[in-house]
Order: structure tokens, then sequence, then C-alpha cells
């Protein structure tokens, strides 16, 4: 398994050049996961917005594999321990990385910008719809199981959700756009990044209220 995780080093075991896999291509012992060690790096890829669906699965499964804590359970402690640590690490990143939403907030992470940070106000394009929403769900929660207004929070309901997979859809295209510009890290990209993250997750949160009054 030749993942790479970070630059060349020896095995702990072995001493033989691991050049950064989770497991020595010697005695194949798992290795220690260097402190730099970012998501994609775990899989072996290179940071980007954009990846290839299938390209992830085959690296996450032959990961996955190669760490696995019960292909080392007869090993040492230390062999034990590392093969807990790194498989969690494989795990992580492969749930990640396969959701362009979570890659996506992921990706701003990596460059220092925290998607909550002077984010707690509505969203400008969104102030409309939101204000409409909540005045429907306050109609609600006073109607005493009114149907007909049941009937206009469900349709509500169904707006929300196509609205949400619309702006993931816009997103996925416009990171595709930004790789190919190999603009993907610059500050004008991740300011509209986190813009548009921000719309996703505050339409999210009025969906589940949505469905926390419908539910009731």
């Amino acid at each position: 398994m030749q993942t790479v995780v970070t630059g060349e080093r020896p095995c702990w075991r072995c001493r033989v050049d691991t050049a950064g896999a989770l497991v020595c291509p010697g005695c194949e012992a798992p290795q220690p996961l260097a402190s730099d060690a970012d998501l994609f790096r775990v899989l072996g890829l290179p940071r980007s917005l954009v990846i290839d669906a299938a390209d992830l699965e085959r690296r996450y499964h032959a990961a996955s594999r190669a760490v696995h804590p019960d292909r080392h359970q007869m090993a040492d402690a230390h062999a034990g321990a590392l093969a807990v640590g790194a498989s969690a690490a494989v795990n992580r990143a492969y749930r990640t990385l396969r959701d362009p939403i979570a890659r996506a907030r992921y990706w701003l992470d990596l460059h220092d910008v925290r998607l909550g940070d002077d984010n707690n106000r509505v969203p400008p394009a969104l102030a409309a719809l939101v204000f409409e929403t909540q005045e429907k769900l306050e109609e609600l929660r006073g109607a005493n199981g009114d149907a007909a207004l049941r009937q206009e929070i469900e349709a509500v309901h169904a707006d929300l959700a196509s609205r949400i997979a619309g702006f993931e859809t816009d997103l996925e295209t416009q990171v595709v756009t930004w790789e190919r510009d190999g603009v993907s890290a610059a500050p004008a990209t991740l300011a509209d990044l986190k813009r548009r993250l921000s719309e996703i997750s505050y339409l999210r949160s009025l969906l589940d209220d949505v469905d926390a009054a419908v539910g009731a």
C-alpha cells in the first residue's frame, strides 16, 4: 500500500524507507501519521476541490484494508495502536472527501477560513425566504392542527429541499471552474465559497426547523 502521507521516513520497525506510506512496503507495519497530514494526503490525493469519485473509492478501500486493526491484531501493542489511529484517519478522510459540501467546508478549514466566523446573521440573499418561512412556522405552531396550513408548510418544505439541491449543484459546477482556472485557493474564491456554504448551511437549518414543525 503506497498511500502517501508525508515525505520520506524510515519504518519504525524495520527501517525501510516508507516514502510516507500508511504501511511499510517492507514489513507492512502501520506507520505513524505525520502531524501535518491533511485528509487529502491520508489517501494519497493532491489537494483539490475536485476529486475523481472512482479513484477516491479505490484508494479508500485499499487504505482501509492495509491499516484495518484486525489485520494487525496479532502484532505488538504499538502496531495495533498505530493501526487504530490510521484506520480512523482513513475513515474520516473518506467521509469528508466523498461529500462535495463536507469537502468544501474542509477546504475552507485548510485555508484558515471558518464558516462560522462573522456568520451569525441571515444571509442577505435569503432574508425574505427566511422571514416568510418563520412566519408560516409560527402560524402552524398556533394553528392547532390546521390541515390547510400544514399543507402550505409541506409545500415550503419541498421548496426548501429543491433550493438546497440547486445550491449544491451550482456549487459543484462552480468548483470545477475554480479548479480549471487555478483559483481555488484565491482569497476571492474562498470568500465566495464561504458565502455559498453559509447559504446552504442556513437553508439546511431552516429545513430542519420545518421538519420539526411538521412532525410536531
